[in-house]
């Protein structure tokens, strides 16, 4: 999790277990339990654990029948306790004494024995998870951590959310797949339906490949404005957060998104915002499968398109957890309607704006940019954009185009440049107006007319231009 840093304590008996532990885990402070006594056991972990950086730091001593050794780490949280002692009675006590003494803790059980044997299940209150070693072998021990958290998570979203009666799901203006997926699977695990928990936004659904997944998965998305929240008893955000709005919004009490944090949302009831995440619709994945709630092929379909289409097809941005994702829904879903999805049909409008922004773009060193004048569809714009990319000897390309009053400005690069998101957000604090952000290979603006106009220079075309290779060279090349 992005939040702040925890503890992964380690007590076994088993070296191995011991050395792949230290090795793996890279996100929390690791701690490995040593005996204080001199024996094969404690040799054996001191060898393990010989080739880590900081092997003094890693390696504790101390009696863990006694509840003074874990007083040490009650100042940490979250924390994770990896559990696994041949001795069965020795086992039981400090199970008890991490339970008592470490009350916020989760516990890693293994046990040795076939997964028949020893069945996998989540035990007191879902502190603990127990599974066998040949569950082990067969699944990254990263996704056991990501799944005792989850079981926590769901905990927590189902109890601010169901205490209300009409709920709104919020996405961006203009929602993308991975958006509009999130809020289908959050209604999933609330097991609510489309009339008490509807999918908003304060703008129209209008780029091609959305209006098709919208389509042919039956979704609706009610277009809203503002005020219309205060008619809702409680609020969740998906796939954004408040500060990628150009207004406050009236109320917010769940936040689950991906994109890097723009803000301080500590006054907001839960907010899970994994920023190394390729898509919120793997995070809402890893909620489905942590509560064990059917995952139909309608839904399986739709959260696969959402991770293919936020990670350009696990080529961008990608973590195990999305590759875990990935995988774990692809034997579900329904190939027809993906591939239907993935490639609609391109609007005749297209063509002849498509046209006039080749004669007209401009470009310096590998910065290319193109000025669409008013635009009947916000979608064409980020649609130019993709396709100028192609271009040999081309690292960026920023697309914009007047909407609705508003000059909206499509960003792109090819992935080994500075972050695009990073370049938005820094050109947004550098004129001191307008919003937007996005991820390292694409990102979005947005301004105002009025105060561009006033702010910045005129909208006529070649000023737009010059203003546009002004701003974006000296923060992109």
């Amino acid at each position: 999790m992005d939040s702040k840093r925890g503890l992964f304590l380690v007590i076994c008996d088993d070296p191995e277990l011991a050395s792949t532990l230290v090795h793996i885990q890279k996100n929390m402070d690791i701690k490995v339990w040593l005996p204080n006594k001199q024996n094969q056991l404690q040799a054996s972990l001191l060898e393990a654990c010989e080739d880590s950086k900081d092997i003094e730091e890693i390696l504790v001593k101390g009696d863990i029948t006694k509840a003074s050794f874990y007083h040490q780490w009650s100042g940490y949280n979250p924390i994770c306790v990896v559990l696994s002692l041949k001795d069965h009675d020795k086992y039981s006590i400090v199970r008890e004494y991490i339970l008592d003494e470490l009350p916020k803790s989760r516990i890693l059980s293994f046990q040795i024995g076939d997964p028949e044997e020893v069945p996998r299940k989540l035990v007191d209150n879902d502190r603990e998870l127990v599974l066998s070693w040949t569950e082990l072998l067969s699944r990254p021990i990263s996704a056991e951590l990501r799944h005792i958290e989850s079981t926590h998570r769901v905990k927590e979203v189902r109890d601010i959310l169901l205490n209300g009666d009409k709920i709104a799901l919020l996405l961006q203006p203009d929602p993308d797949p991975d958006g509009l997926a999130s809020a289908l699977a959050l209604r999933c695990l609330l097991g609510r339906n489309k009339l008490s928990t509807p999918i908003v936004s304060f703008g129209k659904v209008t780029r091609p490949e959305n209006i098709a997944m919208m389509q042919l998965l039956d979704l609706e998305v009610l277009t809203i404005k503002p005020q219309d929240l205060s008619n809702f008893d409680k609020v969740a955000l998906l796939d954004t957060q408040p500060a990628h709005f150009t207004f406050p919004l009236p109320r917010v009490d769940v936040i689950i998104d991906h994109h890097p944090m723009v803000g301080n949302y500590q006054n907001i009831p839960y907010c899970d915002i994994r920023s190394k995440y390729g898509a919120t619709s793997t995070i809402l994945t890893e909620y489905l499968r942590a509560a064990a709630v059917n995952i139909g092929q309608r839904l399986a379909t739709a959260l696969i398109y959402g991770i293919k289409a936020d990670t350009l097809h696990l080529n961008r941005e990608v973590i195990d957890a999305d590759l875990y994702a990935f995988v774990s829904l692809y034997p579900d879903i329904n190939y027809n309607l993906l591939r239907r999805m993935e490639k609609p049909e391109i609007p005749m409008a297209f063509a002849p704006l498509l046209a006039n922004a080749l004669l007209k773009m401009e470009y310096q060193d590998k910065l290319l940019v193109s000025y669409l004048t008013n635009v009947t569809r916000e979608d064409l714009i980020p649609q130019v954009a993709d396709f100028m990319l192609q271009f040999e000897g081309i690292e960026w390309v920023v697309c914009a185009g007047v909407f609705e009053e508003n000059l909206v400005m499509s960003i792109r690069n090819v992935g080994y440049v500075k972050n695009a998101g990073d370049v938005v957000r820094k050109i947004i604090a550098n004129v001191g107006f307008g919003s937007g952000g996005g991820h390292r290979t694409m990102a979005k603006a947005i301004f105002p007319v009025n105060q561009w106009k006033e702010k910045i220079s005129s909208i006529k075309e070649d000023i737009v231009k010059k203003s546009l290779l002004n701003l974006f060279v000296e923060e992109a090349l």
